[in-house]
């Protein structure tokens, strides 16, 4: 059986069955393209909940069909902070993190950054689409936030309560999974991936005052992309049926 189509929408809030729900433009485009016909059936989400439901007759709305479905599963949130990669790379860690599993992806500004400041404007605004589109294609019921740059140390002052944060250092001693089954019950798991030329000591020691913990992926050096990625993977192993997704 093929999969339902997948279109964000702005709202499904307070939504009933048979209610008409318009798309945006670029969701009426996309369908446009996919050649959806009138009664097709398709799922509606809004970062929050997932609708079934079907295409209408004029192909600029959906009906909605089945009962709201949310799947944020019992999992921690997962928060990724990583120096942003040259060029296309950013991209990359954006899609693939998002369809496994992270929650909020925070640009890291470190002192052997290469890339001092990360996109802005139309550039992150292109990342933005390229995390619903990740959200869509992997049958999330929510979106990746992207957030604000930040250092290492302003990204660990402002987690929230309970939350549990690990350093990805290739000379630590304790392994990531080892990490993430100590910490099932925090509210957020949050990573921090440093750039190739890794963290400075005063930055592992600053974040480990602030309460980072220093794990390891691997004996490997990775690229920054690769080591979020990986982080994400592990996580998503270890949450098991516990993933965010809908249906």
């Amino acid at each position: 059986m093929s999969r339902r189509r997948r279109f964000k929408v702005d709202s499904l809030s307070g939504a009933q069955a048979e209610a008409r729900i318009e798309l945006p433009e670029t969701e009426r485009r996309h369908a446009g393209v996919l050649r959806l016909q009138p009664g097709d059936e398709v799922e509606l989400f809004d970062g929050e909940r997932v609708w079934r439901a079907r295409m209408g007759a004029d192909a600029r709305t959906a009906v909605l069909t089945g009962a709201e479905t949310r799947r944020t599963g019992d999992r921690p949130r997962i928060v990724l902070a990583a120096a942003w990669p040259k060029g296309k790379r950013a991209a990359t860690l954006v899609e693939k993190c998002v369809e496994l599993g992270a929650d909020e992806i925070v640009p890291l500004r470190c002192a052997r950054s290469v890339v001092l400041k990360a996109a802005a404007g139309a550039g992150m605004d292109r990342l933005r689409r390229i995390a619903d589109e990740a959200a869509k294609q992997s049958g999330r019921a929510t979106v990746a936030v992207i957030g604000d740059e930040r250092t290492p140390s302003q990204l660990l002052e402002r987690l929230p309560a309970g939350a549990a944060a690990a350093l990805l250092d290739p000379r630590a001693e304790g392994p990531l999974v080892e990490f993430l089954q100590d910490s099932r019950r925090a509210t957020a798991w949050c990573f921090l991936v440093g750039p190739e030329g890794g963290f400075t000591p005063d930055e592992i020691e600053a974040a480990r005052r602030l309460g980072a913990i220093a794990v390891r992926l691997g004996p490997h050096v990775l690229r920054v992309e690769t080591a979020a990625l990986a982080a994400c993977a592990v996580a998503a192993a270890v949450c098991g049926a516990e993933r965010d997704v809908s249906g």
